[in-house]
């Protein structure tokens, strides 16, 4: 046989309810079911609020959707080929750079454009993808040993040679 084991709040001594539940072999069982189902029952804004999470914090009219996804593009582009050896990704690093560092804004998608009408200041932009690239240029640069290949090293070689013989 199982004993049910009943639950009741315990006063305080100012009378006030206390948040701990305490034993009572007594009355107070209808409140305390209904307390026990309210837990499963479904939260009206659990779901609104999941959904806003996946919502945009702000909105953009289509255009300038594309204009951003133009820009960050163009900074992916800049960033992640920076130090390609592969054709095909130097010339998407020299296309975005050109475009980063091109101060023309006669044309709709030029880098200032964008910049102007995404709210953001292309000068200051264009200042802090410069000082980034020069600081991994440098980094690669320390990280790069000189190649000496096999004409190189026969060219060292043969001046050695001629400089035995004089």
């Amino acid at each position: 046989m199982i004993i049910k084991k009943q639950f009741t709040a315990q006063l305080s001594n100012n009378n006030r309810r206390s948040p701990f539940w305490v034993k009572d072999g007594g009355a107070g069982e209808a409140s305390l079911g209904e307390k026990a189902l309210a837990v499963f029952q479904p939260d009206v804004l659990v779901s609104e609020q999941y959904l806003a999470t996946y919502r945009r914090k702000f909105h953009l009219n289509p255009e300038r959707l594309l204009m951003l996804a133009v820009l960050e593009d163009a900074i992916v582009c800049f960033q992640d080929n920076i130090g390609a050896t592969c054709q095909r990704k130097r010339a998407l690093y020299r296309d975005a750079e050109q475009w980063i560092l091109d101060t023309d804004s006669s044309y709709l998608f030029s880098f200032n454009s964008v910049c102007d009408m995404l709210d953001y200041e292309a000068s200051y932009l264009r200042q802090g993808l410069t000082r980034w690239r020069d600081a991994v240029l440098a980094g690669l640069a320390e990280k790069k040993p000189a190649r000496v290949g096999p004409k190189r090293q026969s060219f060292k070689l043969m001046a050695e040679a001629r400089s035995d013989r004089l």
